[in-house]
Parts: C-alpha cells; structure tokens; sequence
C-alpha cells in the first residue's frame, strides 16, 4: 500500500537538522510529554524513551507512534530512524 509523503513542519526539520529523533522533534513540536505519547499508543514510556534514543524496535511501533501524535499512518516510514528489530 503506497503512502502519501508527509510535509515536515519547519521547526521538526529544524530539529532535526539539529540531530533530534524525528519522533521526538514531533512530540515536543506538538507540545505532548512522553506520558502523553506513552498513554495513547500503549507504549511504555521506557520503550519511548528507547525509540527516541535511536534503539530498534518492531514495525507495528511506527503507525502507533503515528497514530498517538495525530499524524497519517506513514509520516515514520522505513527512511526514519525508527529501526526494525533485528
């Protein structure tokens, strides 16, 4: 299923241009805790913290993420720094 690329507010490129996570500029640019982000994906805020950190983790994470911060299912696609597990 082919998605719809998704434009990048100015201040998420910003920050990631300064070396922020994608998921993390896009929290913080939307004004959501970790806590926040944690309670409507069902993610533990430790495995937040871990996906933020650059850690690897499962596929499913990306839409949940995506979904929890109100954004279209492929704004975390396979080119962002969410990993795969290996």
């Amino acid at each position: 299923m082919a998605t719809t690329p998704v434009a990048l507010p100015e201040a998420v490129l910003a920050a990631i241009s300064a070396g922020k996570n994608i998921i993390r500029a896009y929290r913080e640019h939307l004004g959501y805790a970790i806590e926040d982000v944690a309670v409507t994906s069902g993610l533990t805020v430790e495995e937040i913290e871990r996906i933020e950190a650059g850690h690897r983790f499962e596929k499913g994470y990306r839409g949940r993420l995506a979904r929890a911060l109100g954004l279209p299912e492929g704004t975390f696609g396979e080119e962002t720094d969410i990993l795969d597990a290996a």
